[in-house]
């Protein structure tokens, strides 16, 4: 019997209205035809009691992303708040950071970066 061979992203899609911590992002590359991409894993700042979730958002990289796009979203919010494309487009200057959805609908993305990661 045929067997489906794709494994199942770990991860909910962040909520409008929510703020995160981000714990990370790593580039991934798919299999088959090499799409590349930045999986960024969030941690609700409030959780819900018994919400075990693992929140994710996978943003697919491409030569130009509107500012409403999800990768154009997160690029544009840290280009608000670091002023600067190299420090704003670098994903190792994300982790730690904490942002709210404005706003998560298909098309109409936004997210503000309301406070930069810790210094260690």
């Amino acid at each position: 019997m045929p067997r489906i061979k794709t494994e199942l992203a770990e991860g909910v899609e962040p909520v409008e209205g929510y703020t995160y911590v981000i714990t990370s992002v790593e580039e991934r590359k798919t299999a088959v035809q090499g799409f590349l991409g930045h999986r960024v894993m969030l941690e609700p700042t409030k959780r819900k009691e018994k919400d075990e979730s693992v929140y994710a958002t996978m943003l697919w990289s491409r030569e130009e992303a509107g500012v409403a796009s999800k990768l154009g979203s997160f690029m544009a919010a840290f280009l608000d708040f670091y002023g600067d494309e190299d420090e704003a487009f670098n994903t190792d200057n994300w982790k730690g950071a904490t942002i709210r959805v404005v706003s998560w609908q298909p098309r109409k993305r936004a997210i503000e970066v309301i406070e930069g990661p810790k210094q260690e």
